[in-house]
């Protein structure tokens, strides 16, 4: 098996000659280059670029390299949900008396946009966190929210070894549990593809209703793994639109009907119980059960390289849980 760590591997030549499992680790879309260097890697191969097997672990749906082999591993969520279940966090959602949160560490493209946006619809009644020591954008005000030894930088924060649970648990949760809408910019903007990474385990932790800024198919991607994604409130329609600008600026001019805070806490207050299913559900550890279902339904060679990776994943985080499954198996 051949690991990539998606965000600094360039493709620089190689060829592969027999068919291989590639594991992908973490979204490999290189903005800058404006290209997936995973793809120019297969299509170079000397054998059939089909007969390669991708592994992905940040990727819930792909339009972008649907013509490939790929196995939806979302493992690196498991990890991400485990830590904020052994987090014990408790929550509060009887304090909503703002509308919408949205929070912001690095300065990707569409979270710069989101805070133009912000400001061209004019929609206030908002909580936030602005990581950045200033804000050359607009005068929506940045934010100290640190509770260590983080490092700030002009436009992002290093935060050392914390875990985002505790992040969550020490500074955010009032800027989510205190609004009714999270306006969730996740890590891809160009690519096609369905990433969800712990901004939306927030948006769930808070009893919010999720709407997502530059988002491919996220809401459809959640909702195949029992999620309520509130689509009798929500038009999630924008999240396939061709152009990734388009897929921003709809997903709230479609759903300006949320930005009114005395309807908003009504619908809170009558959907109470789906906010709490998909809390619940999000206890379970949903992404860890889809990992071990993809173990289940695969064949050698693969089943052996998923299970290499589930007990190496974050610290061994899951070794028990593997060798119990294959006790049980």
């Amino acid at each position: 098996m051949i690991e990539l760590f998606g965000p600094t591997y360039k493709y620089n030549g190689e060829v592969l000659s027999e068919p291989e499992i590639i594991f992908i680790n973490d979204h490999c879309f290189d903005e800058q280059d404006q290209c997936f260097h995973v793809k120019t890697l297969l299509d170079n191969s000397s054998c059939d670029p089909k007969s390669h097997t991708l592994i992905v672990d940040h990727i819930l749906d792909d339009d972008a390299l649907s013509d490939y082999n790929l196995v939806y591993f979302p493992i690196f969520l498991a990890s991400e949900c485990k830590e904020f279940i052994d987090q014990d966090i408790r929550p509060f959602w009887e304090g909503k008396t703002r509308i919408f949160n949205f929070s912001i560490n690095k300065p990707r493209i569409h979270r710069k946009f989101l805070l133009q946006e912000i400001e061209r619809l004019g929609l206030t009644s908002y909580r936030h966190s602005l990581a950045w020591k200033y804000n050359p954008i607009n005068d929506i005000k940045v934010t100290d929210y640190k509770f260590g030894p983080e490092i700030k930088e002009d436009l992002g924060i290093k935060n050392g070894n914390f875990k985002n649970a505790e992040t969550y648990n020490k500074l955010l949760k009032k800027v989510y549990e205190n609004t009714c809408v999270s306006i969730i910019t996740e890590p891809c903007f160009y690519e096609k593809e369905a990433i969800i990474t712990e901004k939306t385990l927030m948006a769930l932790m808070g009893g919010t209703i999720p709407l997502w800024f530059g988002g491919w198919k996220n809401a459809q991607a959640l909702a195949k793994l029992g999620f309520d994604v509130f689509e009798d409130i929500v038009d999630h329609s924008y999240e396939t639109l061709e152009d990734p600008y388009d897929r921003c600026t709809q997903s709230l001019e479609r759903n300006l009907h949320l930005f009114d805070l005395e309807k908003m806490q009504k619908i809170i207050k009558d959907n109470h119980h789906r906010l709490q299913y998909n809390l619940d559900l999000l206890m379970s550890n949903p992404f860890l059960q889809e990992c071990f279902a993809q173990v289940r339904k695969s064949q050698e060679p693969l089943r052996s390289s998923l299970l290499r990776i589930m007990p190496a994943f974050r610290n061994n985080m899951f070794r028990e849980q593997v060798v119990e499954f294959k006790w049980l198996s």
